[in-house]
């Protein structure tokens, strides 16, 4: 007897959560935080003008990077946390071996080797001309993944080392997920779409203390290892929370007014409403059964 309303329990709990719609998560938008496509000056800040430089006539950003020269150019963006995504296109026209060029979003100190980073890295060395991504978080934890075939794939088979090439346009994408606690990074040719590698890395840590753009050679001690090119179309963007814009209904027309109409109205006839019947018939059956209680007794 007592299994019934348990039962009815549970089918009512689990109704009530059926009839319930899927909430999805908090709608956001894409803010675009910075952006430039170097038709003018973008202003970036640097300690060696001579090897970072606005080009004028190119209509990009000219770099020249060396080990050992602590050289660097960047621009503030306002960033405080969250995710992110910096997309940018680069094309390396001269790499010498053991050479390296890291764009992506740094700390104050722009340090390659000391958190917070996340780099997008194009590196020569013994292996080839490979591509990564290198994260420190703010506990100076070192999450990185490379084209090199046993960094990204592991034990599986056919696997091979993916290469970049030299005067060959890419356009890299690196993100940062906060719910997810992870960044990736996907590179692809700029004029035909290919993929040419991507990658992701999860991480243990939240990242903050991220505040600029920038092109960075600070803690790179290799000597006379320059790499030149140029980076353009950069855009740094965000996602924030949207508060819905409540909808209000306007009236499109006046209301109608019903005018009565001349022909007599015939006299309704009283009827018995569908409550009422029940209740008469409930009555009828509790006088029934008091009568025929009385009835017993009398015999």
């Amino acid at each position: 007897m007592h299994k019934i309303p348990v039962f009815f329990f549970f089918l009512v709990c689990t109704s009530t959560f059926l009839l319930i719609p899927a909430v999805s998560g908090a709608q956001e938008e894409r803010v675009i935080l910075y952006q430039t496509d170097f038709s003018t000056d973008p202003g970036w800040i640097t300690n060696s003008p001579s090897y970072y430089y606005w080009d004028v006539g190119g209509e990009n950003y000219h770099f020249e990077t060396e080990g050992g020269t602590n050289g660097y150019s960047y621009v503030p963006v306002d960033y405080s946390s969250g995710p992110f995504t910096l997309e940018f296109d680069l094309n390396i026209s001269f790499m010498k071996k053991e050479s390296a060029v890291r764009f992506g979003m740094t700390g104050s100190e722009m340090d390659i080797s000391q958190g917070t980073i996340v780099l997008a890295d194009f590196d020569y060395n013994s292996y080839g001309k490979i591509m990564s991504l290198r994260v420190i978080d703010p506990n100076n934890h070192l999450y990185e993944k490379s084209s090199r075939y046993d960094s990204y794939c592991g034990d599986q088979p056919n696997c091979e080392t993916k290469e970049f090439a030299e005067n060959v346009t890419y356009n890299v994408v690196v993100r940062y997920n906060d719910q997810m606690n992870q960044a990736d990074v996907k590179i692809t040719e700029k004029d035909t779409g290919n993929l040419v590698w991507g990658y992701f890395v999860g991480l243990s840590n939240d990242l903050y203390s991220l505040n600029r753009l920038a092109i960075t050679t600070k803690g790179d001690y290799s000597v006379g290892n320059p790499a030149t090119g140029s980076i353009d179309n950069v855009v740094f963007s965000t996602f924030r929370p949207v508060t819905p814009t409540p909808t209000i209904i306007v009236p499109t027309s006046e209301p109608t007014t019903v005018l009565p109409t001349t022909s007599p109205t015939p006299n309704p006839t009283p009827t018995v409403a569908g409550g009422g019947v029940m209740l008469i018939v409930g009555a009828l059956a509790v006088a029934m059964g008091i009568g025929a209680f009385f009835r017993r007794r009398k015999v």
